[in-house]
């Protein structure tokens, strides 16, 4: 008995010995498992993030590539449009030795023109260079110098160079521009002319991107401005340089009568006018005064009476019947004149649209998010920009089709791949009501983590410094 009672004890030491092995045989069998499932999941998971990864970079790559398309078609535009100029004017030219003979005093009132309003003949750039190269010492000083700043000036136009955003200064050519018209300026008969100059040259250095309209660099652009305009008024070309600083810094009444006065200074603009400088000036001008009617959406009809009649005369009232409040369908008709204009002038689809966008802003201003979001999907359509692509964003927000959640999506990694400064959020806050402001800004910090869509106080106490 005690042999089975021994036997049978060593029976169930075995199989508990045989279970015991089973179970850690399974327990390793199961770490195994999940530790493969783990190492799995975390392949899987690496994987998925260089697939989200490369799908990113080939979208950016994609966004950067289209910008780059649109960039090189413009400048062939460009360069068809100067071409298409260089022989118009061919054919009327004067020979050189005309131009070289001509005496300092007939070339003043040419240099006049070309500093007030932009437009200068292929004979007159030869005939303003030749006389400053041509001028000896003892020719009168003054003229002298007015005449060489506005050869530098043609020079740096012609060189299509820009102002780098870490240049230490002006470049030479503006430099010696700038010298000239100082000099010039101590001619009391060639204060306005002079002073003109001076603040071309400041305006080119306040809208580059070493200044970006910084208050006291536009503060120079108003005080020659205002030595300009003693005993008349500026001319349209200082008038538009006067509202682009305006604008830049949220003086938006300021600047929408600046715009309206340039537009009526540049004169009518007659179907058959081919000079690129008047056509440019007037186009500018229907576009500021367009975009201005909007950022003074909530500024009462009486305080701008006398602007809003003048915008009435020169953009006409708007569409008949068209949707919208009568100050927002003026603002579009100003904003078509500029379309117009830019057709004339040859421009692209994309270059349109550098008018065509602002058009958003009208129909926010309105409430009407379908409009804008049809809108901003036809521009869209011609190319990429900041502006349009937030509105595209913002408007589809509130609509529900399936084609707005998709625009949606597409706008808001555009969003992204643009640096928070290409908003203008000094422009948005004065072209936005207080509402969509704010929905603009989480849509556009959202997409910028650690980054704010906001004007600096310098900027937006602009109104108030004025």
């Amino acid at each position: 008995m005690a042999e089975a009672e021994e036997d049978l004890v060593a029976l169930i030491t075995r199989e508990q010995q045989g279970f015991r092995r089973i179970l850690f045989a399974g327990f390793a069998a199961l770490i195994v498992l999940v530790a493969m499932s783990a190492a799995l999941g975390v392949y899987y998971y690496n994987v998925a993030n260089s697939l989200g990864e490369t799908s990113i970079n080939l979208q950016r790559q994609a966004f950067d590539a289209r910008l780059t398309a649109d960039r090189q078609t413009n400048q062939v535009a460009n360069l068809e449009r100067a071409v298409r100029r260089t022989y118009d004017e061919f054919r009327v030219a004067t020979i050189k030795s005309k131009a070289a003979a001509s005496r300092p005093g007939d070339v003043i009132n040419v240099v006049g023109v070309y500093l007030e309003r932009g437009g200068h003949s292929l004979n007159d750039e030869l005939l303003i260079e030749n006389t400053a190269a041509d001028m000896h010492s003892e020719a009168s000083s003054g003229q002298h110098a007015l005449i060489r700043g506005a050869a530098a000036l043609l020079a740096w136009d012609r060189a299509g160079e820009q102002i780098a955003a870490d240049a230490p200064g002006l470049p030479s050519l503006l430099a010696d521009a700038k010298a000239s018209f100082e000099k010039a300026q101590k001619d009391s008969a060639l204060v306005r002319p002079a002073s003109t100059g001076l603040a071309w040259v400041d305006y080119i250095y306040a809208s580059s991107s070493r200044s970006n309209y910084a208050l006291g660099d536009c503060d120079s652009v108003f005080k020659d401005i205002a030595a300009a305009s003693v005993g008349a008024p500026p001319g349209p070309q200082p008038l538009y340089w006067r509202a682009q600083c305006e604008r830049k810094l949220g003086r938006s009444r300021e600047a929408l009568q600046d715009y309206a006065l340039a537009l009526r200074q540049s004169g009518e603009i007659s179907e058959a006018t081919r000079d690129e400088a008047e056509l440019t000036l007037a186009m500018n001008a229907f576009h500021g005064v367009g975009t201005q009617l909007i950022a003074t959406f909530d500024t009462p009809e009486a305080e701008l009476k006398d602007t809003m009649d003048l915008a009435t005369s020169l953009c006409g009232p708007g569409e008949a019947g068209a949707k919208g409040s009568p100050r927002m369908l003026l603002a579009r008709s100003c904003l078509d004149h500029a379309i117009n204009l830019r057709r004339r002038l040859h421009q692209t689809d994309n270059q349109l649209s550098g008018s065509r966008e602002n058009v958003s802003f009208s129909f926010l201003r309105d409430g009407d998010f379908d409009g804008a979001f049809a809108n901003a999907a036809a521009v869209e359509r011609t190319g990429l920009f900041p502006w349009n692509e937030l509105l595209r964003a913002l408007s589809a927000k509130h609509l529900t089709s399936p084609a707005a959640r998709k625009a949606e999506t597409e706008a808001l990694q555009n969003v992204r791949f643009y640096a928070v400064g290409r908003f203008n959020p000094c422009e948005l806050e004065a072209l936005l009501n207080a509402n969509l402001l704010a929905e603009a800004r989480a849509i556009v910090e959202s997409q910028h983590k650690g980054e704010s869509l906001t004007c600096p106080k310098g900027k937006a106490q602009g109104e108030a410094a004025h």
